[in-house]
């Protein structure tokens, strides 16, 4: 059975504790804007590996390459509309 705390020693434990980091605002949306991002990117890797799975099968790779253009041009779309509204 736990002994029961002294009011001094709760006392100094909740003093013990850190404050919570300062988080700058610029980075934050950053990092949100990153981890927003982090499927696409992810799926345009893994178009990219299976293009060149395919390298030896000339219509098939044609295929590959082709829809892999079709995605990065997609996300290129995306990205600058969401970073750059106005430059569009």
């Amino acid at each position: 059975m736990r002994k029961p705390k002294t009011k001094k020693a709760a006392a100094t434990k909740r003093k013990a504790q850190p404050e919570p980091a300062h988080v700058d605002p610029v980075m934050a949306r950053r990092a949100h804007a990153y981890r927003d991002m982090e499927p696409h990117v992810c799926d345009l890797a893994r178009a990219a590996e299976l293009a060149m799975e395919v390298f030896d099968r000339p219509d098939l790779f044609l295929f590959a390459v082709t829809q892999l253009d079709a995605m990065t041009q997609r996300f290129r779309t995306r990205y600058y509309a969401v970073e750059f509204p106005g430059d569009n």
